[in-house]
Order: C-alpha cells, then structure tokens, then sequence
C-alpha cells in the first residue's frame, strides 16, 4: 500500500486561511479542509508554492550544574522554537502575498493572522472512498501521506525575484511566515487516511 512508503517530496499543496480557534480532532479537520474549497477567494490563499522550508521544531533546554554531580549537568525543558517557514512560487498577476503583507504593516484594524495547512501527497491514486471530505476537493484527491498545521503565522519578510536580462529562469518571489507553533497530524486526523488503516486493521 502506498502509504505505508516514503513518498517524494515534490508532490504537495498549502493553503493559508484567516486564524481561527482550531480543533485537532477528525471532523473538525474535516471540516476546515472541505471549508477551504468552499471559501477560497479573499479569505484562503491558495498557494501554487514550488518549494516550503522551515517544517522544523525546536525543543530549549535549560543545563543546571549539580554541585558534587560530576557525570553531566541535568536538563530541563524551557519552550518550543519554530523556524519560519519559507514559502516560495512564481511571480504570477495574483497579488494576495503582497496585499496580506501590506494589510498587517499598513492596516487600520489588527494585523491578519493566518493558519495554514501543508498536505505532503502520495504520487498514488485517491484514497478508497475518496477523501471523506464533505466537499470535492480536485486537488486533495489525492493520498495525503503527512500534513502540517501551524498557527498565527505573520508574514515576516516577503522578496520579489531577481531580475535579469541575460537569464531565463522563472521569476519566485519568497514569502517567510513568523508563526507560534507547528503540529504534524497523525494519521487518524487527515481525513480519508485514518478510515482507510482502520479498514486494513491499523
């Protein structure tokens, strides 16, 4: 079975919509998702991205030296540390970046924050049954291996491309997203996948 496999990583959509107080469970995933088909256009961006980095988590830790404790210093956890995440695609007429980074700097009413899903897909078929989503999403029609949750993101630092005359490269402007925290889902959470294990006695 496919998912059971390491899957390439090119294969992959993101979305970003306005944040809102978020539920981990299956359903209520499953609503969001399918929300997003329903209600793309100002609210949810639709990212094309050709390449996302920073899908990175960071644990601190505290060293306390114990006087008379020669073997090692002990450890204790401090707070979660999340890399920003990098988003990058090419330059198209759609400005939805520039005007979300424009509406948190120059804004009159409280910087837009965004929460984004990333869906890393399996280059197989749609899952059996599909993806139990309550709308047909063409794009998720797909095996989602992994999916990502971050929350309250800001857009930290956005970069047109590089012009050159001399070259023929495609244009990539890049977007960096500041965000509180980043949660993988398990399995049982991505809609389609947890009924398809359960099915196969998983």
């Amino acid at each position: 079975m496919p998912v059971f496999n390491p899957v390439p990583a090119f294969n992959f959509n993101v979305f970003l919509f306005d944040a809102k107080p978020f539920s981990t469970s299956p359903a209520a995933l499953a609503t969001t998702l399918g929300g997003l088909a329903i209600g793309v256009g100002k609210t949810v961006l639709f990212g094309s991205f050709s390449e996302v980095s920073g899908l990175n988590a960071e644990l601190e830790v505290e060293e306390y030296r114990e006087g008379g404790l020669n073997r090692g210093s002990h450890k204790f956890t401090k707070w979660g540390k999340y890399a920003p995440l990098v988003l990058k695609r090419g330059v198209t007429f759609n400005t939805d970046l520039w005007d979300w980074y424009y509406q948190v700097l120059y804004g009159t009413k409280a910087p837009l924050r965004k929460n984004g899903v990333i869906i890393l897909n399996d280059r197989g078929g749609v899952l059996e049954g599909g993806t139990g989503l309550p709308v047909n999403i063409p794009v998720l029609d797909r095996t989602p291996a992994a999916v990502w949750y971050f929350s309250n993101g800001l857009p930290s630092k956005l970069a047109g491309p590089g012009l050159n005359a001399k070259g023929n490269e495609i244009a990539i402007e890049t977007l960096e997203i500041a965000h509180e925290w980043l949660v993988r889902l398990g399995p049982g959470m991505i809609p389609g996948v947890g009924d398809t294990l359960a099915a196969v006695g998983l």
